[in-house]
């Protein structure tokens, strides 16, 4: 892999562990309420594939049977056109939460936590590639196992940069973006 996992991976381990253990606390303190289901957001993204439906059929861990009235949607979150390539990884966490981590077709990893009812605790998309080009805010980047994409970094985000690399062409860049398409973190790295 030409990619390094930065502080990124290692503040959102942190924070999971962090978000577990509050949820865990919660959830003794409450009872759990269904989240309401809506409309899948979509986000501007190129996919390589088009929009070539392909169906998850490469999973090679057991799945879960999913409580009835489960709140896990397999295509929520994701990018108009994107379809999930594989499952990389479907665990159980600790007290019954399971993590699941999906390759999709864009080159993002899609990563879901679930409570013990199937309710959704934390879903977003995290990306990695390589700068192409720079203009301003607005980033061309080859994305690893995937295609070329056009970001437009927030004036609000942060640009992590220990290094003090820059925007710049070959620089390594990770990025998180919510369930609607929104990014929530940029990360560069040499």
């Amino acid at each position: 892999m030409i990619f390094k996992k930065g502080n990124i991976h290692r503040r959102g381990q942190v924070s999971l562990l962090l978000l577990i253990c509050m949820s865990t606390v919660l959830s003794g303190c409450s009872k759990p309420q269904p989240e309401p289901q809506g409309t899948t957001p979509s986000v501007e993204s190129t996919s390589p594939t088009g929009t070539n439906k392909e169906s998850n059929t490469n999973n090679t861990t057991k799945q879960p049977n999913p409580p009835s009235g489960s709140t896990v949607s397999d295509t929520e979150g994701i990018p108009s056109g994107v379809t999930i390539k594989k499952v990389i990884k479907d665990v159980e966490v600790k007290n019954n939460y399971r993590k699941k981590v999906e390759l999709l077709s864009d080159g993002g990893k899609r990563i879901t936590i679930t409570d013990p009812n199937g309710g959704v605790v934390m879903k977003h998309i995290e990306y990695e590639g390589v700068i192409l080009s720079v203009n301003g805010k607005k980033v061309d980047v080859q994305v690893e196992h995937g295609g070329k994409q056009t970001l437009t970094i927030p004036n609000e985000i942060v640009i992590e940069d220990d290094e003090n690399l820059g925007l710049v062409k070959g620089v390594e860049i990770e990025w998180d973006v919510d369930t609607e398409g929104k990014i929530q973190s940029v990360e560069l790295e040499d």
